[in-house]
């Protein structure tokens, strides 16, 4: 994974418009293979939404974290974490611009493990990177398949 990577911007094919509701609809997979789907339902009052992690194929990973101020001196917890691909979604005018995002998480299970005299206050870190930006006009039906720098490959279909 690279610690940076600059937004992608690309402008949408456009398509004709067939249904009635406004909605758009994504699917992402993942260089390993697993698939991701959301849908997300506009209207007039849409203003934008952060999806987080999409729901994947694993539940979310248990990291080890610690707390150096508990009654008896330092406390081993359990946080648990989930990585994968989101989104975001934002209205601006008659534009919306879809944001694919991807979160991972810094773990400091091994830091932990090795603390053995001195304490610090100690957890895994969520970080979020954003792969691509897609501008869409609002009422221009759209659909394109995008394939990633990363490996992701990301199909929307955006109906008016």
């Amino acid at each position: 994974m690279r610690a940076r990577h600059l937004p992608l911007i690309l402008a949408a094919s456009l398509t004709t418009a067939s249904a009635a509701a406004e909605t758009l609809k994504l699917q992402i997979v993942t260089p390993g293979g697993e698939h991701y789907r959301a849908e997300q339902a506009l209207g007039q009052a849409f203003d934008g939404v952060q999806s987080g992690v999409l729901p994947g194929a694993g539940p979310a990973r248990e990291y080890l974290a610690i707390r150096c101020d508990g009654p008896w001196g330092a406390m081993k917890y359990h946080l648990k974490l989930a990585s994968g691909p989101g989104y975001q979604l934002r209205a601006k005018g008659n534009q919306l611009l879809l944001e694919l995002q991807e979160y991972a998480v810094i773990s400091e299970d091994s830091t932990i493990a090795a603390m053995r005299v001195h304490c610090i206050d100690t957890e895994p870190k969520s970080v979020m990177k954003s792969l691509a930006k897609i501008k869409l006009e609002r009422g221009v039906a759209a659909s394109q398949t995008v394939h990633l720098d990363n490996g992701y490959q990301l199909a929307y279909h955006y109906t008016p």
